[in-house]
């Protein structure tokens, strides 16, 4: 599911990325200080996040998987604009009538090492 995100990113198209999350899905994003719910917004941080050209590699996951739900933690990194953006994830995806959509989504950008 992860790996379909990434490759959803690398259209630049935000709809087919805000298509892969459930109407009620939950988007705390990497570079955004709002909490987007619901399709709508979530759509609409994929829109102004993708104005740009944006990679991303996944560095490092972590999956508990059920039936139902599948769980999925790590740390990506972001490139926009050729900027290298390091990032930790937490992703909840849920299946629905047979389809896996994102129920959650948590992105923040990595504190630096102390």
């Amino acid at each position: 599911m992860l790996e379909t995100w990434v490759e959803k990113i690398k259209t630049n198209d935000p709809k087919q990325v805000a298509s892969l999350y459930h109407a009620d899905g939950l988007l705390l994003g990497t570079f955004s200080d709002i909490e987007r719910k619901g399709y709508d917004l979530i759509l609409e941080y994929f829109e102004n996040l993708l104005k740009a050209k944006v990679d991303v590699e996944i560095v490092t996951q972590h999956k508990h998987e059920t039936e139902s739900l599948i769980a999925n933690s790590g740390l990506y990194n972001f490139i926009v604009d050729g900027k290298t953006v390091n990032a930790r994830f937490s992703f909840v995806f849920i299946k629905t009538d047979g389809d896996w959509k994102i129920l959650s989504h948590h992105s923040s950008v990595l504190p630096e090492s102390h």
